[in-house]
């Protein structure tokens, strides 16, 4: 995996950047083999799982937790504290849950004031190198694209951290595709309610 990465605006990512479709379609791929070789004889149902499948959404916030330490239900979290800090981790005291993978290919910012001036990632013992977003305040809702993609396998540490200018609210979305093992766990939960 190389690491590079494109700033964008995320409402053009598609027509800006086409070769994020390629890189989707690989993520989904191997987020797929992942699932196929881990949980059969489970098969692959869609977004519409019957009987003995597993199923396929966007990411949910909820497998994620914020820089407060509580299970996000929305994107939208509140910094308080200024500086280098983890603003999102797995749910699962840092870790995403069993029975769900994610496959992560770059993240947005939903709001157009930017409280962060840098970003970095950790994916289970392998430490990504700092990404300076200063040029993401010129951008209506930037996104950061990366040219390759990252698999969050079920019960695998993630970490985001962030250097924080300024106090306030930011939405913040993690974009790829999420699997889900159970999917009875999605279908049955309440909007909002945190995924177990």
């Amino acid at each position: 995996m190389a690491g590079g990465f494109t700033i964008i605006e995320y409402e053009t990512v598609k027509q800006g950047f086409p070769e994020f479709q390629k890189v989707e379609t690989e993520c989904r791929q191997a987020l797929l083999q992942s699932a196929v070789a881990d949980w059969s004889p489970q098969t692959f149902g869609g977004i519409k799982p019957t009987g003995p499948q597993f199923g396929e959404t966007t990411i949910m916030p909820e497998l994620f937790r914020d820089n407060a330490n509580a299970t996000l239900t929305t994107w939208k979290q509140n910094f308080t504290t200024l500086g280098h800090q983890i603003i999102m981790s797995g749910a699962n005291t840092g870790f995403i849950r069993e029975d769900y993978k994610v496959g992560l290919c770059g993240l947005a910012f939903l709001d157009k004031a930017i409280k962060v001036s840098e970003i970095k990632m950790q994916i289970s013992d392998k430490k990504l190198p700092r990404i300076n977003i200063d040029e993401c305040r010129v951008y209506n809702k930037p996104a950061i694209v990366f040219e390759d993609y990252w698999l969050l396998d079920e019960e695998t540490a993630f970490d985001l951290y962030a250097f924080v200018v300024a106090q306030g609210q930011q939405r913040i979305k993690l974009l790829g595709p999420q699997l889900n093992k159970v999917p009875n766990k999605l279908m049955t939960t309440n909007t909002g309610a945190a995924l177990t």
